[in-house]
């Protein structure tokens, strides 16, 4: 017996050694520096299972004290499906740690969310649904449930319309319940995204252009809010593009808000000369975004 297993060294943990089980143990007499665990049934079929263990310099030292595994059909088909809940469970601990640092990363760069004060009260129960939103309300709920479906798949919105329909509150209202869940989010305009890079030239700047177009790049949701409202010029459509080709790529989702549909936007980016750029960022948009057409009055104004 010593011989064999000592031909058949393994490991428990990260120790290598001779493995026994408690039954051998016993049998051969193996001290052991703890006391030796009592064996379990199989709770399918009945059978006596035994806890292993490694034997260094002729003791008993490392217990596996993992419940013992039988190999009969029902219990082989109960681990497959414990094992696959735990690994499902690290996966999204992983996840979260991952998601936190980014987080933590991005908010030492542009601060928190973005999404300013008066607009934290926008959320998905204070919007006013109607019989000519209702859709819209529907697609921005199933976005907030389906989340990790559509963030998977890179999925985005296009919400686009005239002032006073309620686009950048559900935007907002997106932003909130997903940022809730700790996910990190960055909602801003064009303009202040825009603004964000520009300062990284001023003299007492503490972060780099390279470190705020990365935060933009690589958050987990990106919402611009009011695009085609900033000044177009050579240097803004190119950095716009940089920011939602880099997003595009990497499959990460990205919701627009806009007073433009996709042609009058691509006009509109295309004040400057740079048809080709624009056109390439509404492609992206159309590609990868769900769109959403919210043509109404403003509501604002009614009453």
């Amino acid at each position: 017996m010593e011989e064999m297993k000592k031909l058949s060294n393994q490991a428990i943990g990260n120790v290598h050694g001779p493995i026994y089980t408690s039954k051998e143990v016993e049998e051969l007499g193996i001290p052991s520096t703890q006391p030796v665990p009592k064996p379990e049934k199989c709770k399918y079929c009945g059978k006596t299972l035994y806890y292993e263990c490694v034997v260094l310099m002729g003791q008993a030292m490392i217990w596996n004290l993992e419940k013992p595994r039988c190999d009969c059909e029902k219990a082989v088909a109960f681990w497959k499906g414990w094992d696959a809940k735990q690994e499902k469970i690290k996966k999204e601990k992983e996840l979260a740690e991952e998601q936190e640092l980014r987080k933590q990363k991005i908010e030492s760069i542009l601060g928190k969310s973005g999404i300013k004060k008066r607009y934290l009260s926008r959320t998905i129960d204070s919007f006013s649904v109607t019989a000519e939103n209702k859709r819209s309300f529907e697609v921005a709920t199933d976005y907030i449930k389906n989340f990790r479906e559509y963030f998977t798949q890179g999925k985005g919105l296009y919400l686009e319309g005239p002032c006073g329909t309620g686009k950048t509150h559900l935007a907002i209202a997106i932003a909130l319940a997903i940022i809730n869940t700790g996910v990190p989010v960055i909602c801003k305009t064009s303009i202040d995204i825009l603004g964000d890079i520009k300062r990284c030239y001023e003299r007492n700047s503490e972060v780099t252009e390279e470190e705020v177009l990365e935060a933009y790049k690589t958050v987990d949701l990106l919402i611009i809010d009011d695009l085609g409202k900033e000044q177009v010029t050579e240097w803004s459509v190119p950095v716009l593009y940089s920011i939602l080709n880099e997003r595009y790529e990497a499959l990460l989702p990205t919701i627009i808000t806009t007073n433009y549909n996709t042609t009058a936007l691509a006009e509109k980016l295309s004040a400057k000369g740079d048809a080709e750029t624009a056109t390439a960022i509404i492609s992206r948009f159309v590609e990868s975004s769900k769109r959403v057409t919210m043509s109404w009055a403003d509501y604002r104004r009614k009453g």
